[in-house]
């Protein structure tokens, strides 16, 4: 584990957490919560920067998992806590970077579960079909 990455990680999570907590809601579990949420999120987004390619480092082709998963997470941040809800802005605001931050870190969580299986049993793209 790169140590630069999870104090990166860190300090993105802690403002986070003091941005949430002075300016949003001042509800300290709230702002502990996107504050873990946040470390853990950055860090492994800068841990797996190598796994994932993105721009020119990209192969050619079309995946539309990318897509998915960010349409997924967007539909539930910014439309399941849409402003028709009773909500504070301030709250709704904390509720929606707290469903964008889980979401970027389950995305992590589940490449460091593949990176973590030994070689030989990882999916191979041509063994896995969705056929």
């Amino acid at each position: 584990m790169n140590r630069r990455s999870w104090a990166m990680g860190l300090f993105a999570g802690l403002v986070v957490g003091a941005v949430t907590y002075g300016w949003l809601v001042a509800d300290a579990a709230l702002a502990a919560t996107l504050a873990g949420v946040y470390t853990v999120a950055v860090g492994l987004t800068l841990e797996h920067r190598s796994a994932v390619p993105v721009g020119i480092e990209r192969p050619a082709g079309y995946d539309p998992w990318g897509g998915a998963w960010a349409g997924l997470v967007s539909l539930a941040a910014l439309v399941g806590v849409g402003f028709w809800l009773p909500l504070e802005s301030g709250l709704r605001l904390a509720l929606q970077l707290l469903l964008i931050g889980v979401g970027l870190a389950s995305l992590h969580c589940g490449i460091g579960l593949v990176r973590s299986l030994p070689t030989d049993d990882r999916p191979d793209m041509d063994r896995v079909r969705a056929d």
